[in-house]
């Protein structure tokens, strides 16, 4: 298409911070059109409605030189007067899948009449724009990785805003940015997938009724914008030293609880000072203080290792504390104290330093118990700002309370989470408020929606998690703000939430409920990558059938406009988990475009870091070096599956560049040597040096790959350079990181030359897959994987699980694989998962961090090759290998995708010979074979097979 639109935006500066903005424009419509077509854009999310109706939303991420635009052809129009209204949200800040551009909204209708464009609707002046003055910008980030937390208050703007006859004239006019091509947004591309599906889910049941007491105040404190001025990444490796500061004024002397939290992945000194006694506390923990009547100074020590330095701090006193910031500084309730030092570390292959230098100034503050003591350093001190400080913060208040009383469970209770007219009437407590524990029965990703009747001015407070222990504790990691709260008008009204949200689990609470309420019904709808329902498994195994169900629901639920991690705390495309997760959507879902879509978002990456980076599009710059060496490998598991060839060629300059890169890295043994995150599964592994085995493994199989890339589309001068690559890196592997006495592939080579002592199965695993070792070496490591050593650092995620599970199918240990995923996802069963945990032991006394995540999803990828057997023999599954294998079992059935469409197994063991019945794809050659005598029907014809493979 051609744009004729102008980027517009209103007077709030490129970066506004968790801006909400109001876009309409009515337009006269005559009868001379055959259709009409509406292109749009806007940085960062927008929603757009038509005379009222909601059209659509976006758009996808993408990298901010080449954005997305969505197209959608408008059948709602009617002749005369319309309105066009679209709701922007711009962040105001990078997030782990989006990365700061600046405000603006583009759209254009072109109206069509034989194929010619006979007007237009252009984004101008014209337009009238207003801040959306309900949602409310002080607010909370829902994790380190994601967006703000959404905080909506009904009673500030007129929600007929959307419709035709609402009066804009008191709006401003927008303003124009530019025109088309103007930077960021240097160049757009249409959405290159479908649009997400909108499924309503009802819950199954309300859990329980309490009556609860939050403590009586709460502040998050951003310090980014004090500490990190001007800095609106998502980057890890924010080292700060400083302090926060604030008087406490009490009417009395008096006793009460305090608590300080931080971002569960901040490596901080978790300390803080009250008039000058000390204290040392940890997230959770209720500290007992004592103020003194009038002014106590508090002095936070914000020190220390940050992915996103903010701080959460509740005060549980008999009355509210007045908060003031030292120097009366800009009516602030808080003053930064330095920072002392502060700096972003990038691991992007360079060696970075992450010490703190003691400053002087720094250890004198500690001294401080007074505020007149503090005068010297005033000069350090900077007012944070209230906007800073959110208010608001549903985790804090659904965390930190007081149970009261519990409530039995009427049927009654029950009504707002049934689909029919039914309510249910909440009555206003005596010293608490009402909270419903709500189970929706699986882990989904969604928006949620609400319909309510209540009085002005009754809040909503919904608290979204993933996991219940069997005595009743959740579990509520602090690295995650998962929540809504929503203030009422009057009457009965309708909420869906813009922001999706994952979640299993919802505590409702009510608070300020002066008056009954009515909750109509409570529901989320689903969103994900729309596709059929067509890779299945079942079994006469009853817990096999459970644990393909959960991988299968967890695949789908991280199928969004990318693979993603995880619906809850990142829904990041990290690149190293696609290549796994890739595999098993081949099993479940085929969704090669999803696929092919991530592959070039993450091939962009090399243009801004020496390799590709751990995850993309993001705000947080980072290089896992193993992730890097996985894209390249699913570049080739992409063609091997697809046949896609084209997308070979467009991707096959970032390879070539790739492997140029890694070849910088290459030291003078001829080992890959890099300063990187260097993780490969979350288990004590000594790789944290650089130069690191499994690294250099994964490097040799990924250069052999990309040379069988580059001799299908005719580089063969690169072929044979990146199998000599290859070759030479096996050798030096071999030379310098194996063991000789003690028969083992040490984990890495430290700085000094020292070679490490530890031993894991995941290096040694590595190896063995990837063919780095053959011989004598080949057939102890293979030992080592059948009967992991007690002595060698265990694997601790089902991510390395796949791995493990490829080396014992390749040994012919199917009851070992079937053995450990009865243990391992069984586990998970017994414990109530609906989906696949990330990991075991990652946080003390967790179940896991994230309870829906998919690169654990293995077993849909390992049915379908341990029990059908299906794997493709050539590209594109035009020949396919097809070895059904009871596994001791019964029968077994299912579907596997292919991109012809599917192939359909059953089979069954009769005793003497199997039935065996497989339908597939006319144009699709098979080699078919089974264990033991066969009775075969293929597409319906009889088919002789004793123990040998036929050809068809």
């Amino acid at each position: 298409m051609e744009w004729k639109a102008n980027w517009i935006w209103d007077n709030s500066g490129d970066h506004p911070r968790n801006h909400w903005i109001c876009f309409r424009r009515t337009f006269s419509v005559s009868s001379e059109y055959e259709s009409a077509i509406l292109s749009i854009s806007a940085d960062t999310k927008y929603s757009v409605y038509i005379n009222g109706q909601l059209i659509g939303s976006g758009p996808v991420r993408g990298w901010t030189s080449e954005w997305y635009y969505d197209r959608y052809e408008l059948s709602g129009l009617k002749k005369g007067e319309n309105v066009i209204v679209v709701l922007v949200n711009h962040y105001g800040m990078s997030t782990m899948h989006y990365i700061e551009g600046r405000g603006g909204l583009l759209a254009q209708i072109d109206f069509y009449h034989s194929g010619e464009v006979v007007g237009q609707l252009l984004t101008d002046e014209r337009w009238k724009t207003a801040t959306h003055a309900g949602f409310i910008k002080e607010s909370v980030k829902m994790s380190n990785c994601l967006s703000w937390a959404e905080i909506y208050n009904a009673t500030l703007f007129d929600r007929e805003w959307e419709q035709l006859l609402f009066d804009d004239s008191g709006w401003d006019d927008a303003e124009i940015i530019g025109p088309y091509g103007i930077s960021p947004w240097k160049s757009l591309i249409p959405r290159d997938i479908p649009h997400l599906t909108n499924e309503p889910i009802y819950p199954k049941s309300v859990l329980s009724l309490k009556e609860v007491r939050p403590v009586s105040q709460h502040f998050s404190i951003d310090l980014k914008p004090t500490f990190f001025p001007g800095e609106l990444d998502c980057n890890s490796g924010k080292i700060m030293q400083g302090y926060v500061l604030t008087e406490l004024h009490s009417n009395e002397d008096a006793t009460g609880e305090m608590t300080l939290t931080f971002d569960a992945h901040a490596e901080a000194k978790w300390e803080f000072s009250l008039n000058g006694e000390q204290y040392k506390t940890q997230n959770g923990k209720y500290e007992k203080v004592s103020l003194r009547k009038g002014e106590n100074l508090l002095i936070i020590d914000v020190s220390g290792f940050f992915h996103e330095p903010t701080i959460h701090l509740t005060f549980n006193f008999p009355k509210n504390l007045n908060l003031k910031a030292p120097f009366n500084q800009e009516e602030s309730k808080f003053i930064g104290l330095g920072p002392f030092y502060s700096t972003t570390q990038l691991q992007i292959g360079k060696p970075v330093e992450f010490e703190i230098p003691s400053e002087n100034e720094y250890l004198q503050m500690k001294q401080l118990s007074s505020i007149k003591e503090l005068e010297p350093f005033k000069k350090w001190t900077k007012a944070i700002p209230n906007n800073h400080v959110c208010t608001d913060n549903v985790s804090l208040l659904s965390i930190f309370k007081e149970d009261l009383k519990t409530y039995p469970i009427g049927f009654e209770q029950q009504n707002m989470v049934l689909p029919n007219h039914s309510f249910t009437r909440v009555e206003p407590m005596g010293k608490g408020d009402p909270e419903y524990l709500i189970d929706f029965g699986k882990e989904y990703l969604g928006h949620i929606e609400f319909e309510i009747e209540a009085n002005k001015g009754t809040i909503f407070d919904f608290f979204l998690f993933e996991s219940i222990h069997h005595d009743g504790r959740i579990e509520h990691t602090f690295s995650l703000n998962n929540s809504l709260r929503y203030v009422a008008k009057n009457g009965r009204q309708v909420y869906r939430s813009f922001i999706p949200r994952g979640f299993r689990y919802m505590l409702l609470t009510i608070r300020n409920l002066k008056t009954p309420c009515k909750i109509f019904s409570m529901k989320v709808d689903v969103t994900t990558f729309p596709t059929g329902n067509i890779g299945l498994f079942s079994s006469s195994d009853y817990q096999l059938n459970q644990i393909w169900e959960i991988s299968k629901h967890t695949v789908r639920m991280c199928a969004q406009d990318t693979i993603i991690d995880c619906p809850a705390y990142e829904q990041a495309l990290w690149t190293g988990d696609s290549y796994n997760i890739s595999l098993m959507n081949y099993y479940t879902f085929g969704n090669y475009d999803l696929v092919k879509r991530c592959l070039r978002l993450i091939s962009k990456s090399v243009y801004r870091s020496p390799l590709p980076e751990s995850h993309v599009p993001s705000g947080w710059q980072n290089v896992l070096t193993a992730w890097s060496i996985l894209w390249m490998k699913a570049c080739r598991e992409y063609y091997r599956y697809t046949g896609d060839v084209e997308f070979i060629k467009e991707v096959y300059p970032e390879l070539k560049l790739t492997v140029q890169r890694f070849q910088e890295f290459i030291n003078q043994d001829g080992l890959l040597e890099i300063s990187a995150w260097n993780m490969l599964d979350w288990a004590p592994m000594d790789t944290e040096h650089n130069i690191v085995t499994h690294q250099n493994a994964l490097l040799v199989d990924a250069l052999r790959q990309t040379a069988y890339l580059a001799s299908i589309i005719g580089e063969n001068d690169d072929e044979v350079t990146f199998l000599t690559l290859s070759d030479e890196l096996k050798r030096a592997i071999n030379k310098f990181l194996w063991d000789e006495e003690e028969k083992v592939f040490i984990d890495s080579i430290y700085e000094d030359g020292t070679r490490s002592k530890t031993h894991s199965v995941q290096t040694n695993l590595i190896a063995y897959l990837t063919n780095c070792v053959e011989g004598k070496r080949r057939d102890i490591i293979e030992q080592y994987i059948v009967n992991p050593p007690q002595e060698f650092v265990q694997i601790k995620s089902p991510f390395v699980l796949l791995f493990y599970y490829q080396a014992l199918m390749e040994l012919g240990k199917n009851d070992l694989v079937l053995d450990n995923i009865k243990n391992v996802y069984g586990y998970m069963l017994e414990n109530d998962a609906t989906t696949c945990w990330e990991g075991w032991e990652l946080i003390e006394g967790d179940f896991s961090r994230s309870h829906c995540h998919a690169w654990s999803a293995a077993p849909t990828y390992v049915f379908g090759v341990l029990f059908f057997g299906v794997k493709p023999l050539e590209s594109g599954c035009t020949k396919v290998s097809i070895a059904p294998n009871l596994n001791g079992l019964k029968w077994i059935k299912g579907s596997v995708p292919i991109p012809q469409g599917r192939i359909d197994i059953y089979c069954k063991d009769l005793g003497d010979y199997i039935d065996m019945q497989i339908t597939l794809p006319e144009e699709v050659k098979a080699e078919i074979s089974s264990s033991k005598n066969t009775r075969l029907l293929v597409n319906g014809k009889k088919i002789s097979l004793t123990k040998q493979a036929k050809l068809l």
